[in-house]
């Protein structure tokens, strides 16, 4: 199945019904063998959009990543996608487009929303997220604002699959936390909110191109 119609049926099937929690639970951490499974958002919850940004590479459909600056207050040194706080008299499509430009200056007109994918609550920093799916059919010129962004990098999504997850143990406060993670880059693991947002998409990717 060539690029244009995958999109398209991307595109389609994000108008749909989405599996939402099932598959982000297979990336959340646990906590002494308690699964962390994503929480119901608070009344007061910070909202955020991030950007899920497929381009067509080498062949390949490829999703891009950024590894945070270590000298961020939050999410410092890990991987995430462009996005941020949604400011006043935004909808998260805005939110997730202006971010991406300010952080890896990739302007608006060169990225075709495909839609959403179901906003997952955050409990340590209080954010409702809302991932937005876009696509761009160019070459993209990667401008990296180094106060918020160290790497840019990109990875096939033919890659992620739930028999490559990976399993490692930290120990926070005096708890064992086991922790899902794809290992996409050479030091910093894909784990937390970036992997399980990751896992609803990959869910509707794989199941998109079952059907024939």
């Amino acid at each position: 199945m060539n690029a244009p119609k995958i999109i398209e049926r991307l595109r389609k099937r994000l108008t749909e019904p989405l599996p939402g929690d099932a598959p982000r639970s297979l990336l959340a951490p646990t906590f002494n063998g308690v699964s962390q499974r994503p929480a119901m958002p608070s009344m007061n919850a910070k909202k955020c959009a991030v950007l899920v940004l497929i381009y067509e590479r080498n062949g390949d459909l490829q999703i891009v990543f950024t590894l945070r600056n270590n000298n961020l207050h939050s999410h410092s040194g890990q991987i995430s996608y462009p996005g941020g706080k949604t400011e006043y008299g935004e909808n998260p499509v805005k939110t997730a487009l202006r971010e991406t430009f300010e952080e890896i200056g990739v302007p608006e007109h060169q990225i075709d929303v495909l839609g959403t994918l179901t906003p997952m609550y955050v409990l340590p920093s209080n954010s409702l997220i809302t991932p937005v799916v876009g696509f761009s059919n160019t070459v993209l010129d990667f401008i990296v604002n180094k106060d918020e962004v160290e790497e840019v990098f990109t990875k096939p999504i033919g890659f992620f699959k739930f028999t490559n997850i990976e399993m490692r143990k930290l120990n926070a406060n005096g708890e064992v936390l086991d922790v899902p993670y794809w290992a996409v880059h050479p030091t910093v693991p894909l784990w937390g909110a970036t992997a399980m947002i990751l896992a609803e998409f990959v869910e509707v990717f794989q199941k998109l191109m079952e059907v024939k």
